[in-house]
């Protein structure tokens, strides 16, 4: 198994931060790699959605946890391994909100796509992570 996580804050509350994130069309405004995501239903367990990042094919999805801002996890299934992104929002120690992303890799192939798009996402997600703090204070900024 592979596993990777970062953290970033936000000056926002928790229902703030987790209404921005849980809006997927705001997920291509944070990573310009993304053209496009679509939910076919409600953002709770057990709705499928599609990403369809620039230059690649589109990406399935499922919710496979979600606890109203607090926790949703992801799962992308892929010949012998599965990703899985676990999101976290908690309480920050001097207000606002803590936002941790957690990705892994399971299953007979964890190794072989670890060390494939492992190093990119090691890159990518503090980088989008930070991009999506940004984004969150911002909005927030604007509806002040």
């Amino acid at each position: 198994m592979w596993k990777f996580e970062h953290s970033v804050e936000c000056r926002v509350n928790r229902d703030s931060a987790w209404k921005f994130w849980t809006n997927v069309n705001n997920w291509p405004v944070v990573d310009p790699s993304v053209e496009s995501v679509k939910l076919n239903g409600s953002f709770v367990a057990g709705t499928q959605g599609t990403t369809k990042p620039r230059d690649h094919d589109t990406i399935k999805w499922r919710l496979t946890e979600a606890e109203a801002r607090r926790r949703a996890r992801i799962e992308i299934l892929a010949p012998g391994a599965t990703l899985i992104c676990v999101w976290t929002f908690e309480d920050a120690p001097h207000g606002g909100t803590r936002i941790t992303q957690q990705a892994m890799l399971e299953g007979e192939q964890a190794e072989h796509y670890a060390g494939t798009v492992g190093p990119e996402l090691e890159t990518g997600i503090p980088q989008a992570m930070r991009r999506l703090a940004e984004a969150i204070d911002r909005a927030a900024g604007e509806q002040a």
